[in-house]
């Protein structure tokens, strides 16, 4: 296994906001599903050893906290949705802040995503879809065996988001984890192989994509009735009234 949590809890304020959860994780793409404050981020930043933690958190079969800062930043890439940024700073010289990033690696993100025209642009003169862009080729470029990506859909297009969640797939099957924290449903569970759903700091489901829809949970965890349509192989998960 990749990911062993035992028991995880996070706690911000005295208040705990991951509720002694446990899982394991093997590689492939894992969808972590819930509503607002379900404590996706919160699980994230927690595997990403960015936030303090009660309870066992195993990657690799080795405890997080016996690695040192740098083998953690090199085994495991956390990626924002945004960030708070210096508005004269380029797009360019945010990607390239991290250094552990592959200069290689990155001239293959820069065409991916479409950045080369926007390299010398101010990040105050940029959309929060072309930042967001910018953040993923940042983060990927890295290289990391455990990808940790925090609701990248929520701010790019249609057409990166199937950029983006076909290369997760390709990226997987090079033995790598590839965590895809979202709030949405489509296109995202058409391209995981599993998914791990929370709600009020709880996980209350760890499975493949099939069971989870055929189960109870997405109406528990959203508080709405869903249809699911399949065809050639992709699936649409229609909202269609309060439950």
């Amino acid at each position: 296994m990749v990911i062993e949590a035992v028991k995880l809890s996070v706690s911000y304020d005295n208040t705990q906001v991951i509720k002694e959860v446990s899982f394991t994780l093997a590689e492939g793409v894992v969808a972590v599903v819930g509503p607002n404050g379900a404590g996706k981020t919160t699980l994230l930043k927690a595997i990403s050893g960015l936030v303090s933690y009660a309870g066992s958190l195993k990657i690799m079969n080795k405890d997080l906290r016996v690695f040192s800062a740098e083998e953690r930043a090199r085994l495991i890439t956390y990626v924002p949705p945004l960030v708070d940024v210096m508005p004269d700073m380029s797009v360019g010289d945010l990607i390239l802040s991290d250094p552990l990033v592959s200069k290689e690696l990155l001239e293959e993100y820069i065409e991916l995503f479409e950045l080369s025209s926007l390299l010398k642009r101010r990040l105050s003169k940029v959309s929060s879809g072309e930042l967001s862009r910018a953040l993923l080729a940042k983060g990927l470029s890295k290289n990391s065996k455990i990808v940790a990506l925090d609701e990248p859909l929520s701010h790019i297009d249609l057409r990166f988001q199937l950029i983006l969640l076909k290369h997760l797939r390709v990226l997987s099957k090079g033995g790598k984890l590839i965590l895809v924290a979202s709030n949405q449903l489509n296109p995202l569970l058409s391209y995981v192989d599993r998914v791990v759903a929370l709600k009020k700091g709880e996980v209350v489901f760890t499975g493949d994509v099939a069971s989870f829809l055929r189960s109870s949970t997405p109406e528990r965890i959203y508080g709405v009735k869903f249809e699911v349509v399949f065809k050639d192989g992709y699936m649409d998960i229609i909202p269609r009234e309060l439950a």
